[in-house]
């Protein structure tokens, strides 16, 4: 059922798009819509699920973006120095929701600042024993991105490099599973990297 409100929802958004495009007399007034994959967490993650991205471009170079993350995070990924989610062995997880971003452009051509609003969902389940911790939040929160567009000359082909941070307006407080530790969520940041292509 989410599945196809999801794909739904795309095929929409790109005829609502399509449409407002014959109103447009000019090509720099246009409106680009764009859609793309995550692939960092996916690589993270040994490809276990993928996440992604769509959005609208104005000719002022403003963004709205709405991304959408499903990661299921490994036991390496979460106890690592890159992630730092948890304390230990023994715990796998998962991350899910949305965020919405309107980037703004900034100093150099590509470069972007946004404020953010989302909701996430977070799990981490024990391996090896009958324990999890599940967390619901809506987040606030502020990101700095990077995007190339017609990259490697290919008309339309972007990439970016995305930073979100963000605040749990219900955060998890640290909690232990096993000899293992959950952090406290209050704050949280992520590398995204995306690869799309603009209409």
């Amino acid at each position: 059922m989410r599945k196809d409100l999801f794909v739904t929802f795309i095929l929409l958004f790109f005829f609502v798009v399509g449409f407002s495009q014959q109103e447009l007399e000019k090509e720099s007034d246009r409106v680009q819509a764009f859609i793309g994959v995550e692939l960092g967490e996916a690589v993270f993650n040994k490809f276990q699920s993928y996440s992604g991205e769509i959005g609208l471009k104005w000719s002022n170079q403003h963004l709205l973006r709405l991304v959408h993350m499903n990661v299921n995070l490994t036991e390496q990924h979460l106890s690592s120095s890159f992630a730092g989610a948890v304390d230990g062995p023994d715990v796998e997880g998962s991350f899910f929701g949305f965020e919405g971003f309107y980037d703004i452009p900034i100093f150099l051509k590509g470069l972007y600042v946004a404020p953010s609003i989302g909701y996430f969902k977070n799990e981490y389940s024990h391996t090896v024993l009958d324990e999890d911790v599940l967390n619901k939040a809506p987040t606030v929160g502020i990101g700095i991105s990077y995007r190339e567009s017609n990259i490697f000359k290919l008309k339309g082909l972007y990439s970016t490099i995305s930073i979100p941070m963000r605040l749990s307006l219900n955060p998890i407080e640290e909690t232990s599973l096993g000899v293992s530790v959950i952090k406290d969520s209050s704050f949280e940041n992520n590398i995204w990297f995306f690869v799309g292509y603009e209409f």
